[in-house]
C-alpha cells in the first residue's frame, strides 16, 4: 500500500497537548492514488469454520464484483419500503472505478429488487460515486447521500419519489473543498420546528477544513451554505448526526492521536444554522482494527423520541481499547447532550481476550427500543475472520442482548486500499422489524457483497393467548431433547422486568433470551441451539422476586 508522509499536527484537548495523527483523520482515502487490482475476481477456497441458522441470511447485492460500504433505511410512510446502498465496482477494480449501487425491499427487508447503480452523469463534472447513506422523509421519498468523484471530491445527493425503485434526479450539494465522508438524517421528530429538513454531516479536508453541515428545507431541491461544526482545534472525521427533541440537531465523529481516540459531540439548537462549542465526550486507547487498511473506527448515534420513559434520551456507540483490545462501548445522555453514562461494554464476550469488535451502528425504533450491529471475530481464529451480531436493549440501554447475525463467519480480503472492506456498515429498525446490513466475502476471494439478515422480532417473543394467568410458571421446554431448536413457555401475572437465559452445565451464560420489561400474560420464546454443543443446560426465568429454572438437553 502506498506509504503516506506522517506529519503531526499539535491540538490543544482539556489542557493538555496531542499530535494529530493525519494518516487516521486527516487524508480521505479516495484522494490516494488508484491501485492495481492484486489478484482476480474468483471465488478461493475458502471454507467458513463454522455456520449456524439463527438468523436467515440474505445476498443484496448478488454481483461478482466487489460491493462494500454500505448503509439501508426503512420508510416512516410505508415500513414495507426498504432501501440500501452501498459502494460498488462492477464497473472495474483496475483501476478503482468507483459507483454507488442500491436495492430496494416491499416487504420489510424479506427480499429484494435486482440491485441497480445509480447514474453517475446526473452530476456535471464528475464521473464517480462513493461512500453512499441513504435517508428517508415523512413523504415517503428516498435520498441517497454520496461523494462524487473526479480530481477533486463533492457532495451529492440522489432522490426517489417512488419509494426507492428509481432515483432519477441528483443535486450537488457541496464543492468547495475536498469532501468526504458524510451522513444524511431527515427530522422526522413530531413536533419539530424543523420537521422534514434534511441534514448532512461530513468532513471538509482541503480550503477551510473541518466538520461541515448543509440543510435542505424543500426535500433536497435546494441545499445552504456549509456551516461549521467543530472548532479548528477540534479535527476529525466520520461525523454522524441525529435529530432530538425541538429539532436539535446532535454530531458526534472520532480524533485524536496515535494512541488515544476521542469522541467529540456537538449540537445545534437553530436547525443547523450554527452550533455550539464541541466536548469530547469519550475517550479510549486507539483500537488496532485489521479487517481495512484505514484503521478507522467511526461512532453513531441516535435518539429515542417515542414519547416514552426515555424520551429525549440521546445513544451514542463507538469502538476503543481501554480493556487491551477493540470493543463495543455505549453511552447515553438524559439532559440533552450536557451530561453522559459511564461506558457499557455492548458485547458480552470475556474482557482482554484479544479479539475484535468493531465497525458499531445503531438505530431506534418508534418505541424507544435500540439496536445495534457490528463486527465480531470472537468464535472465529482470526481477528481477520468476522461475523455481524446484533445486540438489542429494551431497557433504554442499561442491559444488551448480544445475537450472532451471520450464518457463517467471512474473511475481510481486500486487494488494495481503493476496494478496500470499507469503513462502515448499517442498520435500521421500525415496529418490531430490524434491518441489519453488512460486507460479507463468504463466497472466498475478493467478491465482497452486501448481505442482510431476517430479523422479525430480536428475541422472538410470542404472546400465546389473552388469558391472564394467576400465577408465576416457567413450563418445560418442548421438544427435550432437543435439535437444534426448542420452544419455552413462560406466565406471569403482573407487570415486570422479565429476563429468561440459558446456561451451560458449568453455570456460563450461553444465551439471553428476554431482557425487557412485560405485561402480564403467557408467552413462547424459542431458542435455537446451532451454535452450541450438545449437552445439559439450564434456562432460568426471574420476573421481580420471582426465580424458576429448568433444565433440557440438547442432543445433537
Amino acid at each position: 500500500m502506498r506509504h503516506i508522509i506522517m506529519m503531526l499536527l499539535s491540538i490543544i484537548i482539556a489542557g493538555e497537548s496531542y499530535s494529530q495523527v493525519p494518516e487516521r483523520f486527516s487524508k480521505p482515502h479516495e484522494e490516494i492514488a488508484e491501485m492495481n487490482w492484486k489478484g482476480n475476481n474468483t471465488f478461493s477456497d475458502y471454507k467458513p469454520e463454522f455456520t449456524s441458522s439463527v438468523f436467515i441470511n440474505y445476498n443484496i447485492s448478488r454481483d461478482s464484483f466487489p460491493q462494500n460500504e454500505t448503509s439501508v433505511k426503512i420508510s416512516t410512510k410505508d415500513p414495507n419500503r426498504v432501501v440500501a446502498a452501498w459502494r460498488d465496482f462492477r464497473k472495474g477494480v483496475s483501476p478503482a472505478n468507483r459507483r454507488v449501487g442500491y436495492s430496494f425491499s416491499t416487504d420489510g427487508g424479506d427480499t429484494w429488487s435486482v440491485s441497480r447503480l445509480l447514474d453517475s452523469t446526473l452530476i456535471p463534472g464528475f464521473f464517480k460515486n462513493s461512500d453512499p447513506v441513504v435517508a428517508v422523509d415523512s413523504a415517503g421519498n428516498f435520498y441517497i447521500a454520496v461523494i462524487c468523484v473526479n480530481v477533486n471530491l463533492g457532495l451529492a445527493v440522489y432522490k426517489s419519489t417512488d419509494g426507492g425503485e428509481t432515483f432519477p434526479t441528483a443535486v450537488l450539494a457541496a464543492n468547495d473543498g475536498t469532501e468526504d465522508k458524510e451522513w444524511i438524517k431527515s427530522d422526522l421528530v413530531p413536533g419539530s420546528p424543523y420537521y422534514n429538513n434534511l441534514y448532512i454531516s461530513w468532513t471538509r479536508f482541503s480550503g477551510n477544513s473541518g466538520i461541515k453541515l448543509i440543510r435542505s428545507t424543500n426535500a433536497g431541491l435546494n441545499w445552504n451554505n456549509a456551516v461549521a461544526v467543530a472548532d479548528p482545534s477540534s479535527p476529525g472525521q466520520g461525523s454522524n448526526l441525529a435529530v432530538g427533541l425541538d429539532g436539535e440537531i446532535y454530531v458526534t465523529w472520532v480524533g485524536g492521536t496515535a494512541t488515544e481516540d476521542f469522541i467529540y459531540f456537538d449540537k445545534s439548537t437553530n436547525g443547523g444554522l450554527s452550533f455550539g462549542t464541541d466536548v469530547v465526550i469519550q475517550q479510549g486507547s486507539t483500537p488496532n482494527i485489521t479487517i481495512t487498511s484505514s484503521g478507522v473506527t467511526f461512532p453513531s448515534i441516535e435518539t429515542d423520541v417515542s414519547g416514552g420513559l426515555n424520551n429525549g434520551n440521546i445513544y451514542l456507540v463507538w469502538c476503543d481499547a481501554r480493556n487491551g483490545d477493540p470493543d463495543i462501548f455505549f453511552s447515553r445522555s438524559t439532559n440533552r447532550g450536557a451530561n453522559w453514562s459511564s461506558p457499557l461494554r455492548v458485547n458480552n464476550d470475556p474482557v482482554g481476550n484479544n479479539k475484535l469488535q468493531c465497525w458499531p451502528w445503531i438505530a431506534v425504533n418508534e418505541s424507544g427500543k435500540i439496536a445495534v450491529i457490528y463486527y465480531d471475530s470472537r468464535n472465529t481464529s482470526s481477528n481477520n475472520i468476522i461475523e455481524a451480531w446484533l445486540a438489542v436493549s429494551t431497557d433504554g440501554g442499561l442491559t444488551f442482548s448480544n445475537s450472532v447475525l451471520s450464518s457463517v463467519p467471512t474473511p475481510t480480503s481486500q486487494p488494495n486500499s481503493d476496494v478496500r472492506f470499507g469503513d462502515y456498515i448499517g442498520i435500521d429498525f421500525r415496529g418490531d422489524r430490524i434491518v441489519p446490513v453488512w460486507t460479507d466475502e463468504r463466497a472466498g476471494g475478493f467478491n465482497m457483497e452486501i448481505y442482510t439478515a431476517i430479523v422479525s422480532k430480536p428475541v422472538n417473543i410470542s404472546g400465546l393467548n389473552t388469558l391472564l394467568p394467576s400465577d408465576f410458571d416457567l413450563s418445560q421446554n418442548y421438544p427435550n431433547p432437543f435439535n437444534p431448536v426448542t420452544k419455552i413457555k413462560y406466565s406471569i401475572p403482573q407487570q415486570g422486568y422479565v429476563t429468561l437465559k440459558v446456561f451451560n452445565s458449568l453455570g456460563k451464560e450461553v444465551s439471553s433470551l428476554v431482557e425487557e420489561v412485560q405485561n402480564p400474560g403467557n408467552y413462547e420464546v424459542k431458542w435455537d441451539g446451532s451454535v452450541s454443543n450438545s449437552g445439559i443446560y439450564f434456562y432460568k426465568l426471574q420476573v421481580n422476586d420471582f426465580v424458576q429454572t429448568k433444565k433440557m438437553i440438547l442432543l445433537k
